[in-house]
Order: C-alpha cells, then sequence, then structure tokens
C-alpha cells in the first residue's frame, strides 16, 4: 500500500499522482489537420485573424513535399500550435507566431529550388537573404491592409513580424547566430515569445525523427541541445531558480513546461538511438563505454564544459570533443567532421581489437557513445537546476557566431 501523505485524501492523491503521470509521459503529435477553431478560440477578438492566417499557411503548406516522414507538412505548424497550449500558452500573439513560424523560410526555399540557388554558395546567399527580406515586408504590408479592411487597429502586427523575423534564419548565418538572435533580443516580451516557439518546434521535429538513421538522429538531437542549454541559462537569469518549482508564477511555467518537455523529448531520442545501436551486438563493450563516460564526468567535470581531443589512451578520450565534432556537421565543415570520425573510428578499432567489430559495428559503437552521452547532458539540464554546459551558449559565441576555440584547439 503506498504512503499517502495524512494531509491528502485519497482523491487528491490519484489526482496528484495523475498529474505526475501527465507531466512525464511524451506529448503525441496530431495526425490530422484540426479546423482553425480547433485551434484558436473564437471568442477571441483576434480570431478573424487567425481565420485569416490559417488559411494563408494552409495554401503554402499545399504547395510544398510531404516530410521526410511522409506526413503532411501542414500538420508541423499545426503541432506546434499545439505545444504551446499544452505549455500552457494562451496569448494568442505566440499562438498565431507558432503557426507561421516556418512560413517566411518555406518561401525562400521554394524560391531557392525554383531558382536551382545552392545556399553554400556566397553569392546565392545575397540572393535568398534579399528574397527574405522581400517576403517579410509584403507579409507586414498584407497584415496591415488586413486591419485596414476589418476597420480596425491592432498593435500586433509589429510583434508578429519581429517575432517572425526572429524565428527566420538568413542564409549567411551560422545556426548559432541565427538562434542567438532570440535569446539576445532585447525586448523582453518578443525574446521569451520566440523562444516559447522555438521550444515547440524542436519537441515536434524530435518527435518525428523515425525517417533518419542514427547519425541523421543524432543530428537533429544535436540542433535541440543548443537551444535547450541556452533556454535553461535564460529561465535562470530571468525568473531565478525557483522557476522550477512548480509554484512559481504562471507565465514563466509555460516557457519551463515547454524546456522541460524538450529536455524529455531530446532525451527520450537520444535514448533510442542507444537501443537501437545495441542492436548490432556491441554488447560487450557498453559496460566499458558507460564506465569511461562515468570517470569523464566525475573524475574531470567533463560536462560542465565544451571539450576537445586530448591524447589519451583511456576510452574517456572518446567522450572529448563530441559537441565539436558535431559542430562541425552542423556548419558543413566536411574536412574536420571526416578528420574527426575517423579519429574515433580508427581509436575504437584499436581499443576493441581484439573483438573484430565490423565497420557497422565500429560505427554503432560511436552512434552510441555520442547518444549515451549527450542524453546524460540533458538529464543535467533537466534535473541540475545550477547546471548549463558553458562555451556552449548563445551569449558565448564569438563575432562570427561560432563555438569559440578552447585551450588552443579548435
Amino acid at each position: 500500500m503506498p504512503c499517502v501523505n495524512v494531509d491528502m485524501n485519497a482523491e487528491d492523491y490519484v489526482k496528484r499522482r495523475r498529474e505526475h503521470f501527465d507531466s512525464l509521459r511524451s506529448w503525441e503529435p496530431i495526425m490530422h489537420i484540426p479546423r482553425v477553431e480547433e485551434l484558436f478560440d473564437v471568442r477571441d477578438p483576434l480570431f478573424p485573424l487567425c481565420e485569416f492566417l490559417y488559411a494563408k499557411c494552409r495554401n503554402l503548406y499545399q504547395e510544398l513535399p510531404q516530410r521526410k516522414n511522409g506526413h503532411d507538412t501542414f500538420l508541423h505548424p499545426i503541432n506546434v500550435v499545439l505545444n504551446l497550449k499544452k505549455g500552457g500558452v494562451t496569448d494568442i500573439i505566440t499562438l498565431l507566431c507558432g503557426l507561421m513560424h516556418d512560413y517566411i523560410e518555406e518561401q525562400v526555399d521554394l524560391f531557392k529550388i525554383e531558382n536551382k540557388l545552392n545556399e553554400d554558395d556566397v553569392p546565392s546567399k545575397h540572393i535568398l537573404d534579399e528574397h527574405e527580406l522581400k517576403l517579410v515586408s509584403a507579409f507586414e504590408q498584407e497584415l496591415i491592409g488586413f486591419f485596414e479592411r476589418e476597420e480596425d487597429e491592432c498593435n500586433c502586427v509589429e510583434q508578429i513580424i519581429e517575432t517572425l523575423k526572429l524565428l527566420t534564419r538568413l542564409k549567411r548565418d551560422y545556426y548559432y547566430k541565427s538562434i542567438s538572435y532570440i535569446f539576445n533580443c532585447p525586448d523582453p516580451v518578443i525574446r521569451e515569445r520566440a523562444i516559447q516557439v522555438k521550444l515547440a518546434d524542436r519537441i515536434h521535429n524530435i518527435l518525428s525523427i523515425e525517417c533518419f538513421d542514427e547519425r541523421g538522429r543524432l543530428y537533429q538531437c544535436f540542433k535541440n541541445m543548443f537551444i535547450i542549454n541556452s533556454s535553461k541559462q535564460f529561465l535562470i537569469d530571468t525568473y531565478g531558480e525557483n522557476v522550477f518549482n512548480w509554484r512559481y508564477g504562471e507565465h514563466a511555467k509555460s516557457t519551463e513546461r515547454l524546456f522541460t518537455r524538450c529536455c524529455k523529448a531530446t532525451y527520450e531520442a537520444y535514448l533510442m538511438i542507444c537501443k537501437i545501436t545495441s542492436k548490432t551486438e556491441i554488447f560487450q563493450v557498453k559496460t566499458v563505454l558507460q564506465l569511461a563516460f562515468k570517470k569523464y564526468k566525475l573524475e574531470h567535470a567533463g560536462i560542465w564544459a565544451v571539450t576537445d581531443f586530448e591524447d589519451d589512451s583511456h576510452p574517456m578520450r572518446l567522450f572529448q570533443g563530441v559537441i565539436r565534432k558535431w559542430d562541425a556537421r552542423l556548419h558543413h565543415e566536411w574536412d574536420e567532421w571526416t578528420r574527426r570520425v575517423i579519429d574515433e573510428k580508427e581509436f575504437c578499432k584499436h581499443f576493441f581489437s581484439e573483438y573484430e567489430f565490423t565497420d557497422a559495428q565500429t560505427q554503432a559503437i560511436i552512434d552510441y557513445k555520442d547518444a549515451y552521452a549527450m542524453k546524460e547532458v540533458i538529464a543535467f539540464l533537466l534535473y541540475e537546476h545550477e547546471y548549463v554546459l558553458t562555451s556552449f551558449l548563445s551569449r558565448q559565441l564569438d563575432k562570427k557566431g561560432r563555438l569559440k576555440v578552447a585551450n588552443g584547439n579548435s
């Protein structure tokens, strides 16, 4: 018989237990397109705007190919809105920004395909960025025109446009730099709104990666880590560590709840990678890898900052430089990525030589140790209230928007 608090009756106990269960389980995405009145409150004075933007968004997404998992692309912005609502967000402007968060960027990508532009090419980047600015301006004029037709005055146009600017990545910007614009925005309302939308966005993205191979899943999870880490610092800076107490203010709770859910979804994705890679007959080395990580974490404080390779014969070495490896992948620095991948493979082949692992098994070992280590970092971000991964924050980037060089290593 479970021990029940004497001040809590049986009904309250069951309710509390249900709340705990609901807080731990995943937010499952929906697979059908709801009507606009199912997403937004028809009694809200801005509901006509909701209808207008819903129609515009749906029309655009009908031109786009299906998502990689075969689902209707319009399901993504729909699920972002629903994630915001599950997180306790009620602000209609934030919900609309969730609906439209990819609206400009999707049009830029269509333009890129139609004109056969390569975003890795500098001249093409400038063309795409100029086109993006034109799209933003045109969309702003549409919103202004909408309120003129409605004979209504509303100050929400600027709020929507400024939030969408933060959420839309210029092709010339590195990934980190585009995210840092959100966390360094001087307007506190727009900043937090954009953070909420970005977290809701990444929750759905990370729950939709079943079509990727292990490396593709690791890559998507890695993109989440930077956002989660910076969101953690934002919450501490803005609300203090009490923000992680459920009895804190409702407004803070929405952002904290989205942060928590993004952590749990990302942890779950990493755990799935560990499970998949374990099927490749590498059970002989899992204990070695796990203990090597514990040594790295506990004896060397390895998860408190971005580190790099050291000349060490211990398998702990495999956990040094993980973030910098995926950083190279994120920014298409293929030579650096390849150098680090080869280094890891060679180490594993020599260290575990007596097992005569195949190339596929060696790759599984590397994928397993990456997923295992990074899920532990996510757990620290989730439950160690003071913890953030230093050198991996939006405010600590170099002038180019990249991770800073550490200890003379790149």
